[in-house]
């Protein structure tokens, strides 16, 4: 005897979908035509009928029915009711819409799209009228079984052969074939059905279609359930008041869905439907960070095997997890992984093979033990000082920071650009040649080409490593590719676009850009992708030891140690850092907007490793970040065309200076050659630099004149380029959204 659920995996292969019945009827006010679920044994179920395949039953009501239609039955599936048989057909392009049918030997139903029958293996009810004279339904004792000798597949039967049996039981079809006549449409029907009533055994199934009908048309739900309750009392056999209201229910459900489906799927072709969701789409990246688990690529050597037999090795791309379920390996293309999450990642990528080692991921796979936080941060500071000698010492701290920040960096809107800048054989390479054995995915991409480096990026969330980024300024090579990925990439969400062919036809492609970055130049570098950048100068060491001394993993095991403890720092407390992130935020006093999400990374991570026993790490952290800022003040006033005309506003007196644009534009030129000895600038050039300070150009008959320029306004500017301490009270109200944090 088949099960439940072989039966039900059977039908769906017809496209048939199955839902709950209580005896014969579906629950009150429920759109079963909507549903498809898994029904348990010993609970009745019903099979809506007509899908792709176009599938409908003849219901055979007497057993006397069945040597007649022995020969169709031994073709197609076939289900014993309980006085019948239930013939399930394919139709092919035809499916025949529902009927009744009365023969010399009983009662024949043809069940079809926007019908439904009885499952196999459920309980069969038989019908009785109680005191009230409402219909009661109650167990017969049988079984929907499989007919004896049954196949399982359901077939297509010619309707000619279904016509000359009509004509042995005498059927009268030469005007109206039961399986390929057209129905008369609903309105006549509705019509007929308002003068006549309707027949016995149509009742149930025209009652809703004509409701279904009419709620369609606009009627009220009130006029609608009227006219079922007058067709009803017309019919030679009135439904009960229960049966009617519960069959209105089904059909105003059926229809509302019906009116959301329509506008939420969408039918392209035959093979292709559109289905609006506002499900939001959970993407896997290298490194992932949600309320249930942290995820984190690797890559290990993979022995591929077809057929049980070894093809070749491979470095494949596997995800350590960590969450509410424990923690696993598993590979990227896992197929609940793949269910639950969608995902660019690479699968196979050499150059980061082994970064975290299979031994080492099967040992914390099998240990309680978290990482330690402050030994990892000790480790590391012992490299930082090992190999570099620093003119300032919060920099060795901040390099822990940043390292550190590279395996947690998706938890922030920006990643800030590390750089390295001073004169030669200052250590820049050697400090990114560290970078490269300790960062997440880490990767240099001298010998790349540009299109390869936005797909590594969003492939394996690489840490990108660039020494002499100062030719990015260079006329001689086209460099327009490599910038747009430098200077959108430290900003979370920030994607480029390419035209890729995708099953043969060209289609958008978005690649994600957003990973830490590390460069080493001695030459400066562009203004705006300096502004995305945490500076540190170097200078030669003066000690021997540490400028003869080079970073290798093979020769100091420490360097691994610390890489692996990285990724193990990440699944066991990437949480706890994500919690830190708004109490960081408030420790900020100085800086604000861009320049403190650029900071806050780092803030955080020294923020976590304070909490775990680093004495004073915030502090120096935050030592170099008044350095920095303030380098960057100075650098704009020498190097800001805006903070330049801005400084001349300032040395005047507000009163004097011209208002009238003729007058002002040579006022500002004087003040740009006295102070800066430099050629005037065109009217276009300073009209857009005033602006952007804050002032507002104004026509009338006699030119342009621009009206605020005042005390107040320069004072603002000023705040606003940074050459006074932020305050919230001098701006004004229709400003107030630009200010510090304190």
């Amino acid at each position: 005897m088949r099960s439940r659920e072989d039966i039900i995996a059977k039908l769906r292969e017809y496209d048939l979908k199955v839902f709950t019945l209580i005896d014969k009827r579906p629950p009150k006010g429920v759109s079963w035509k909507d549903i498809d679920e898994n029904v348990p044994i010993g609970t009745p179920f019903g099979v809506a009928l007509g899908g792709i395949n176009n599938i409908y039953v003849i219901d055979l009501d007497d057993t006397r029915l069945i040597p007649y239609f022995q020969s169709i039955i031994d073709k197609t599936y076939s289900v014993k009711s309980g006085k019948g048989v239930h013939i399930y057909i394919q139709g092919g392009k035809i499916c025949p819409k529902i009927k009744h049918i009365e023969s010399k030997y009983g009662h024949i139903d043809l069940c079809s799209r926007n019908g439904y029958v009885i499952g196999e293996t459920s309980d069969h009810y038989d019908k009785k009228k109680d005191e009230n004279g409402e219909d009661e339904y109650f167990l017969s004792g049988k079984k929907y079984e499989l007919f004896p000798d049954s196949t399982l597949e359901i077939n297509y039967i010619d309707p000619k052969e279904i016509g000359k049996i009509f004509d042995k039981i005498g059927v009268d079809h030469s005007k109206d074939n039961p399986i390929n006549i057209k129905k008369e449409n609903i309105k006549t029907r509705n019509r007929k059905a308002l003068e006549n009533g309707l027949e016995t055994g149509n009742r149930n199934s025209e009652l809703f279609a004509l409701s279904c009908n009419n709620l369609k048309s606009g009627v009220s739900p009130e006029t609608a359930y009227d006219m079922i309750c007058f067709i009803n009392k017309q019919s030679t056999e009135p439904l009960s008041k229960t049966e009617v209201d519960q069959l209105f229910q089904s059909a105003t459900a059926t229809v509302q869905g019906e009116i959301e489906e329509s506008n939420t799927v969408h039918k392209i072709d035959d093979k292709t439907t559109y289905r609006l969701t506002d499900e939001e789409e959970k993407i896997l990246r290298p490194i992932t960070v949600n309320e249930d688990e942290r995820l984190i690529l690797v890559y290990l050597n993979t022995d591929v095997e077809i057929a049980e037999r070894k093809d070749e090795t491979l470095p494949m791309a596997y995800f350590v997890i960590s969450g509410k379920h424990g923690k696993a390996l598993v590979s990227c293309e896992n197929a609940e992984l793949l269910k639950k999450y969608s995902s660019s990642v690479f699968k196979t990528f050499k150059p980061l093979v082994l970064r975290w080692k299979n031994t080492g991921i099967q040992s914390w796979l099998v240990s309680d033990t978290k990482v330690n936080p402050k030994d990892l941060f000790d480790n590391l500071l012992s490299l930082e000082r090992e190999y570099f000698e620093n003119p300032y010492d919060y920099d060795y701290f901040y390099e822990v920071c940043w390292k550190v920040h590279t395996y947690f960096y998706p938890l922030f809107t920006l990643t800030p650009y590390n750089d390295y800048t001073g004169m030669k054989n200052c250590g820049k390479s050697k400090r990114l040649k560290l970078n490269k054995f300790i960062c997440y995915n880490s990767w240099s991409s001298d010998d790349s080409s540009n299109s390869s480096l936005f797909r590594t990026i969003g492939g394996t969330g690489a840490t990108m490593l660039l020494d002499e980024v100062e030719k990015l300024g260079s006329t001689k090579t086209d460099n327009s590719d490599l910038q747009t990925i430098l200077r959108g990439g430290f900003q979370n969400g920030h994607y480029v676009t390419k035209s890729e062919e995708v099953r043969g036809k060209w289609t958008p492609v978005a690649y994600d850009l957003f990973s830490p970055k590390a460069f080493g130049h001695i030459n400066p570098i562009d203004n705006v992708l300096q502004d995305r950048c945490i500076t540190t100068k170097l200078a030669r060491t003066t000690n021997k030891t540490i400028a003869n001394s080079e970073p290798e993993e093979d020769e100091n095991p420490k360097i691994y140690q610390c890489r692996e403890d990285c990724y193990r720092l990440f699944l066991d407390h990437a949480n706890e850092v994500k919690s830190l992130i708004p109490e960081a935020r408030g420790l900020f006093t100085e800086v604000s907007g861009r320049e403190l999400n650029l900071w806050l990374p780092i803030v955080t991570i020294a923020l976590f490793f304070e909490k775990h026993g680093v004495v004073g790490l915030v502090d120096k952290i935050m030592a170099k970040l008044a350095v920095n800022s303030e380098e960057k003040k100075t650098k704009d006033a020498e190097q800001n065309d805006e903070v330049k005309i801005l400084t001349i506003l300032l040395e005047a007196n507000p009163e004097n200076i011209p208002k009238r644009s003729r007058q002002l534009y040579a006022f500002i030129n004087r003040g740009l050659s006295d102070l800066y000895n430099i050629e005037p600038v065109n009217d276009v050039s300073l009209c857009n630099y005033l602006e952007n300070l804050g002032f507002t150009p104004r026509r009338d008959n006699k030119g342009t004149h621009w009206i605020n320029i005042n005390a107040v306004k320069i004072s603002e500017a000023k705040e606003r380029c940074g050459m006074i301490k932020e305050s919230q009270a001098t701006l004004s109200e229709s400003d107030s959204s630009v200010g510090s944090v304190s």
